[in-house]
């Protein structure tokens, strides 16, 4: 499911967005005028959408720090306001919205620039690959690169600090590692924030049955067999994000 910011100046119409968006897509929200960084965590969208009425330069502060973060400032905006508020909005904000639309707009006219503006962005999908085994890391680096985002890393600990910042799509994660293994390491991300629902595909080996069954438990989303098949694994990414 796609995910998408939606930031509006009023409590009501904060609301509607998240009614209007609620079952098409994954949805976290914040008052503009709140702390919208600290609201956001490690949710990062494909599209932002602002819903602004009555602007002032101050109540933007927490516009403008969160649209300035390096996370943000590339991700496409859709703003909804009058002539007035768009003039306020575009000169406070530095990187100011991808598109436009009127106040009172439509619900089915918001989703359909919000589709638009995703599928002309190009972002891609972030994977996380978790393999203590370098020459695995390259090889899956290398099928997904191309129409993935792909962030590796050696270790279940170093697994859980990259989550600590942020959470990608979908979590390949082998299943035998030192030190913390592949179980052991989805338990903790379970407990995390946002850990409950990303995806994780778990990478096995033939004779790793038992470790296996200990996942089960944990509701991955799939097992797939090391050596990894690259249409396979494709194939399963694309089923998931």
């Amino acid at each position: 499911m796609q995910k998408v910011l939606a930031l509006a100046s009023t409590i009501d119409k904060m609301k509607e967005l998240q009614h209007g968006f609620e079952g098409i897509y994954q949805v976290k929200s914040s008052l503009v005028t709140n702390n919208i960084l600290a609201e956001v965590g490690s949710f990062v969208p494909e599209c932002i959408v602002v819903y602004l009425e009555s602007a002032m330069r101050q109540r933007l502060f927490p516009m403008m720090d969160f649209r300035e973060d390096e996370r943000f400032k590339e991700i496409p905006m859709l703003l909804i306001a009058n002539e007035k508020d768009r003039e306020v909005f575009e000169s406070n904000i530095l990187y100011g919205p991808s598109y436009e639309l009127p106040e009172y707009s439509s619900m089915e006219s918001i989703r359909t620039a919000i589709d638009r503006l995703m599928a002309a962005s190009g972002i891609k999908k972030h994977i996380l690959v978790v393999d203590d085994d370098l020459v695995a890391l390259k090889v899956v680096k290398g099928y997904l690169e191309k129409n993935f985002k792909v962030t590796c890393v050696k270790s279940g600990a170093q697994a859980l600090k990259f989550l600590e910042k942020q959470f990608p799509d979908c979590i390949l994660l082998d299943c035998y590692m030192p030190e913390m293994d592949g179980p052991t390491t989805l338990k903790k991300i379970r407990i995390m924030d946002r850990g409950g629902t990303v995806p994780v595909v778990f990478l096995t080996g033939n004779s790793e049955k038992d470790m296996v069954m200990r996942s089960l438990s944990l509701h991955p989303s799939g097992f797939l067999l090391k050596p990894v098949n690259q249409k396979e694994l494709i194939e399963k990414l694309n089923e998931l994000v």
